[in-house]
């Protein structure tokens, strides 16, 4: 995730979201190690400092592992991640998952990229968010549902995230 994310204005919607993700999980009240898949700056281990979060991310620069296949986890948390994958990358990156460990829990934030998420992308001068989505929030939503079953969601985030908890 873009550091810039965390300053401004912009800090209260990601921070919004972040603590959504925790209470969603429950993940103040648990001993489970979480993968935090796509951590960027490590704003959810800042935010869990009893929790084991395990902190990847494809670039190098912020991530603590260079792969999450060897690693061991019970919830994994996608925070405006899987937009950057491809439907494939997606589906093999579950059953890469479920290899590991088929009790995974998931949390997962998804972007809407409605009218509002480009109003404010332009309002704070991001004008490259939202520029490499691979797939769009509907093929998201279908794919997590095809893949897991949805436990709880919460819907809504400032009208422009959405946040499901699924299982296998």
């Amino acid at each position: 995730m873009n550091p810039d994310y965390y300053k401004g204005i912009k800090k209260i919607y990601f921070k919004s979201i972040i603590s959504n993700i925790i209470k969603i999980g429950d993940l103040n009240n648990k001993n489970e190690v979480i993968l935090d898949f796509g951590c960027g700056v490590k704003v959810l281990s800042s935010q869990l400092p009893k929790n084991k979060v395990l902190n990847y991310d494809i670039n190098p620069d912020y991530s603590d592992y260079s792969d999450y296949k060897v690693l061991n986890f019970d919830v994994v948390v996608f925070n405006h991640v899987l937009m950057y994958m491809t439907r494939e990358e997606i589906i093999k990156i579950f059953q890469d998952i479920k290899k590991i460990n088929p009790n995974c829990k998931f949390i997962v934030g998804i972007g809407k990229e409605g009218l509002l998420n480009k109003l404010a992308a332009i309002s704070t001068f991001n004008f490259t968010a939202h520029k490499e989505i691979l797939t769009s929030y509907n093929e998201q939503v279908k794919i997590l549902k095809e893949i897991t079953k949805v436990i709880n969601s919460k819907k809504n985030i400032f009208f422009m995230t959405d946040i499901y908890y699924t299982m296998f």
